[in-house]
């Protein structure tokens, strides 16, 4: 059985994942009748292995390497039918995620749902489970919300295409992250509904050193605030905010006695210090 819904997923250098990914999209019942891979100027084996899966998926080849925002609309405007799913290119889902997520979002009347995300290697290294502890995307609890009244995280979502139409879509301007929460902050300024699905599970396979997770916590939140124009002010505010979150983190940890997560912590808010000072110098809002 397949139902009338588009899904995309687009993909930067996903050698590593995006297989798996495209083999847990493939086992999906009810499945959608339509799948898009929009391969972002991957520099690696990404285009290879899409190539192997060339008649059970449509291929779009970005010229170069556009970004996240493009690549969700270049998805979005390409998919045939109204409802359009997407996954990020580290997600796999389990067999009913189309299903469920369907259910919710026809039954709240909402122009997007999100699944709940689940962290596959979350034991691997304590940089992988201070992000599951501390960093899990759309972990909304395990309870349906037909209203949820917030931003979803864009890694595995099911949206009305009239509504994406409406709002005027992704910002390009986003290349790595932000461009899902700016997007679903469009969506509720413009009075849509957002919806929540605890039954969609998926799961994130993502594993980190500490390099790779201060950056991407990093970009997170440049991102997520906005690209704002960096200032002496916006310095002082972004400081004492980090500062916040790290205390509030540390204390968690201290209570469960994850004392290596403290530590994590502490590097991550340390790195996101020193990135506001230097963007403050060189003038630069998306410094990394």
């Amino acid at each position: 059985m397949k139902l009338n819904v588009s899904l995309y997923i687009p993909v930067y250098n996903g050698e590593s994942t995006i297989e798996s990914v495209l083999k847990s999209v493939l086992k999906l019942n009810p499945a959608p009748n339509e799948i898009i891979v929009v391969n972002d100027g991957s520099s690696d084996g990404t285009k290879k292995i899409l190539e192997n899966y060339k008649n059970q998926i449509n291929i779009v080849n970005n010229p170069s390497n556009m970004g996240l925002g493009f690549s969700r609309n270049e998805g979005i405007s390409k998919a045939k039918n109204e409802d359009v799913a997407s996954l990020d290119s580290d997600v796999e889902v389990e067999r009913d995620w189309l299903k469920d997520l369907m259910e919710v979002k026809n039954r709240s009347g909402s122009a997007i749902s999100g699944g709940k995300l689940r962290e596959k290697y979350k034991n691997r290294s304590i940089y992988d489970l201070w992000r599951h502890v501390h960093a899990t995307q759309n972990s909304f609890g395990e309870k349906d919300l037909v209203d949820l009244g917030r931003p979803l995280a864009g890694s595995n979502t099911l949206l009305s295409k009239s509504a994406w139409k409406k709002v005027g879509g992704y910002d390009n301007q986003y290349k790595t992250n932000g461009e899902d929460s700016t997007f679903c902050q469009k969506l509720l300024n413009s009075n849509y509904k957002i919806s929540y699905s605890a039954k969609a599970v998926c799961y994130h396979l993502r594993t980190d050193n500490l390099k790779t997770l201060a950056d991407s916590s990093r970009r997170g939140y440049i991102y997520g605030a906005g690209l704002k124009k960096p200032t002496i002010m916006r310095f002082f505010q972004r400081t004492i905010r980090h500062l916040k979150g790290f205390l509030i983190n540390s204390m968690k940890d201290l209570i469960k006695l994850r004392f290596a997560l403290i530590y994590v912590g502490f590097m991550i808010f340390l790195n996101h210090v020193i990135k506001e000072f230097v963007g403050l110098v060189k003038k630069k809002s998306d410094y990394v």
